[in-house]
C-alpha cells in the first residue's frame, strides 16, 4: 500500500470503533428507555429482587406514615386506660408492617399492579417525550410513577387501621421521574437518540468498508482488525458499565440496604446493555475466526486442505454444510442481532461471502488434495506445528532440499512466501 492508504487504513479502523462504541449505547438507551415493553419488563424484574422489593417495602410504609397519623389513629380505637399504648404499638407496626409489605410484594396481584403503574408511566413519559402534551414548553408538568394503589393494597394487608387509608391523598405513592424543569431536554434528547442508531450504524459501516476498500493486498488482516474492533467496543463497552455503577451505586448508596438495592437496581436495569455488548464482542469474534481461516497459519492451511477435496468433488454437499453452520450460529451464538430478520439477513450475506473465499481459496491453493484419514490429518498437524529449519545445511543436495521445500509446504508446514524465501536461498547457495 502506499503511504497514504498507511495512514488512512488504520485511521478509518480507529473512527469505525470509535463510532461503534457510541453506537452500542445508543442502541441500549433506545431499547432500555424508549421501549414500553423492556421497560415494563424490567420493572417486573427490579420488583422481584429482594433487596428492591426490601426497599419499596419501607418506601410504601413510610408514605403511609407520612400521609397519616397512625398513632392517633391507633389512640383512637384503643380503649381509655391503654391510649397510652399507642406509640408503642405503632413504631411496632411499622417494622412488622414492612415484613408483611414485603410478602405482599411477592405475590401475583400486586406485581400486576406494579406493571400496571410503569406501563402508565412510560406511556405518559413517551407522549411527552414525543411532543405530546401542551404543558412541555410550559415547564409546569412532571412524569410521576404513580404507585397509590399499590399503597392502599399494601396497606390493607399490612394490618394499619381502615382509617389510614381515608387519610392518604392521591399523591401518596407517587414516585417523580422527570421533574418539568427537565423535560424540556429530555425532548431534544429522546428525538436524537430515536435517529442515532441508525446514523451510527450507516457510519460505522461506511468507515470500516472504507478501510478494508482501501487496504487491496491486505484485505484480510483489515477484516481480522475490523473484528477486534468489535471486539474492544464490546470489553470496552462493560468497562464502563463497571465503573459508572461503581459511581451511581456509590452516590446513592447511604445504608448497607440501599447499596444492595441500588446495585441490583443497576445490574438489572443495565442488563439490556450487557447483552448489546457481548453481542458486540461474539461477532467480533466471528469475524476474526474468519479471517483466520483464510490465513497463512499452518493450522488455517491445514484446514482448507483438509477441506479441499470435498468441496472440489461435492460442493452441493460443502454448501449444505456451509448452511448448516450459518445455523448452528444463529442458534446458539447469544448475539441479540440474530433474534431479527434484518440481522439473519445481514449475517447470511457476510456468511456466504466468507465461504465463497475460503471455498475459492482451498480449491486455488490445493486443487489436486486427496482426502485423508483422521491419523494422517493429525500426522500432517504435528507436522505442521514442529517446523523443520527452511535453510538447508551447506552440504545438501539442492535437488533434495528443493523436494523437502516442496513437501513441506504440501503438508501446510510452510507458507507460500516461507517457501520462496526458502527456496530463493538453496539456489543461491554455492
Amino acid at each position: 500500500m502506499s503511504r497514504a492508504r498507511r495512514i488512512a487504513v488504520p485511521t478509518l479502523l480507529v473512527l469505525g470503533t470509535i463510532v461503534l462504541f457510541v453506537g452500542v449505547f445508543s442502541v441500549w438507551i433506545n431499547r432500555q428507555v424508549l421501549n414500553t415493553d423492556n421497560w415494563v419488563d424490567t420493572s417486573g424484574k427490579l420488583l422481584a429482587n429482594p433487596h428492591i422489593e426490601e426497599q419499596l417495602s419501607k418506601f410504601l410504609i413510610a408514605q403511609a406514615y407520612e400521609n397519616a397519623d397512625v398513632e392517633a389513629e391507633l389512640e383512637a380505637e384503643l380503649p381509655p386506660a391503654t391510649q397510652q399504648l399507642a406509640g408503642p404499638i405503632a413504631g411496632g407496626l411499622r417494622q412488622l408492617s414492612e415484613r408483611v409489605a414485603e410478602r405482599a410484594l411477592a405475590a401475583p396481584a400486586f406485581q400486576g399492579l406494579w406493571e400496571e403503574a410503569n406501563r402508565s408511566a412510560h406511556e405518559a413519559l413517551l407522549k411527552i417525550l414525543d411532543g405530546g402534551g401542551s404543558f412541555v414548553s410550559t415547564g409546569e408538568g412532571t412524569v410521576t410513577l404513580n404507585l397509590h394503589d399499590l399503597l392502599e393494597g399494601v396497606v390493607e394487608q399490612a394490618g394499619l387501621p381502615e382509617s389510614v387509608l381515608e387519610k392518604l391523598p392521591p399523591e401518596a405513592g407517587e414516585l417523580t421521574v422527570l421533574e418539568s424543569d427537565q423535560l424540556s431536554a429530555a425532548q431534544t434528547v429522546a428525538k436524537l437518540i430515536r435517529k442515532l442508531p441508525i446514523v451510527l450504524v450507516l457510519l460505522m459501516a461506511l468507515l470500516y468498508g472504507a478501510a478494508i476498500y482501501l487496504a487491496r493486498g491486505r484485505r484480510r488482516e483489515v477484516v481480522r482488525a475490523v473484528g477486534f474492533g468489535f471486539v474492544i467496543a464490546g470489553v470496552g463497552t462493560l468497562a464502563v458499565r463497571g465503573i459508572a455503577g461503581n459511581a451511581v451505586v456509590g452516590a446513592l448508596a447511604t445504608t448497607d440496604p440501599v447499596e444492595e438495592a441500588a446495585s441490583a437496581a443497576w445490574g438489572i436495569g443495565t442488563s439490556l446493555l450487557v447483552q448489546v455488548a457481548v453481542s458486540t464482542l461474539l461477532f467480533g469474534v466471528l469475524l476474526v475466526l474468519g479471517a483466520w481461516t483464510l490465513g497463512s497459519s499452518a493450522l488455517a492451511r491445514g484446514l482448507r486442505r483438509q477441506a479441499s477435496p470435498w468441496l472440489r468433488e461435492r460442493p452441493g454437499g460443502a454448501y449444505v454444510a456451509f448452511g448448516l453452520i450459518w445455523l448452528l450460529l444463529i442458534a446458539f451464538v447469544p448475539i441479540t442481532a440474530f433474534r431479527n430478520w434484518l440481522g439473519i439477513l445481514v449475517f447470511a450475506v457476510l456468511f456466504a461471502v466468507g465461504a465463497a473465499l475460503f471455498r475459492r481459496q482451498a480449491l486455488t491453493e490445493f486443487p489436486d488434495a486427496e482426502r485423508q484419514s483422521f491419523g494422517q490429518t493429525m500426522r500432517k498437524f504435528r507436522a505442521a506445528t514442529v517446523r523443520a529449519p527452511a535453510e538447508p545445511a551447506p552440504s545438501a543436495d539442492p535437488v533434495a532440499s528443493l523436494e523437502r521445500l516442496n513437501t513441506l509446504r504440501g503438508e501446510g508446514a510452510l507458507s507460500p512466501e516461507e517457501f520462496e524465501a526458502a527456496k530463493r536461498k538453496v539456489l543461491a547457495a554455492p
